[in-house]
């Protein structure tokens, strides 16, 4: 089962502390524009909510959907980056998380010899929106309900300005 937490990062902003994924993430909002934002706006100390996602087959199954969208096979949109879903795409979206900032593709950074993902709730957003229609004609439920939980979790992430963290 996949989970969503809508928190606080699991990091430390005292420079004192040392916190490595802080940092790193500081240097990637610092290259997206979003530095004093990131550091001023973000929830830093209200945990909102905990929401339980789906299934990973069922998020294999959303990101066909979304790829068969755009016209294209999962694994060449996984390969060459060949998606306007970027967000649904390639981010695993099983673990890391999303940010409440706007960034056209997620990225990852390396902490420790771990691999985290972020991305963009209001991108995903986005992204999620472009597939409303063929959700309405979509007979496969599960995926349906799943769809409608990350646009519930992308509105609650922007409208609290908090980060969304992603357990499977």
């Amino acid at each position: 089962m996949i989970t969503a937490e809508i928190k606080p990062l699991p990091v430390s902003p005292r420079k004192e502390d040392k916190d490595h994924l802080y940092r790193e993430l500081e240097i990637q909002m610092q290259r997206l524009g979003h530095l004093v934002p990131f550091r001023e706006e973000l929830n830093w100390e209200n945990d909102i909510t905990t929401i339980d996602i789906g299934k990973s087959e069922t998020l294999n199954r959303l990101k066909k959907t979304a790829a068969k969208n755009d016209g294209v096979f999962l694994f060449y949109a996984k390969l060459f980056k060949g998606t306007v879903y970027q967000h649904i795409i390639m981010h695993p979206n099983d673990s890391g998380f999303y940010l409440p900032f706007r960034f056209e593709e997620p990225f990852f950074i390396t902490v420790k010899n771990k691999k985290i993902w972020i991305g963009s709730s209001i991108r995903l957003q986005e992204e999620l929106t472009w597939l409303e229609e063929t959700m309405k004609n979509l007979e496969d439920d599960e995926v349906v309900d799943y769809w409608k939980t990350w646009r519930s979790l992308c509105e609650i992430s922007i409208e609290n300005m908090s980060p969304i963290l992603i357990k499977g």
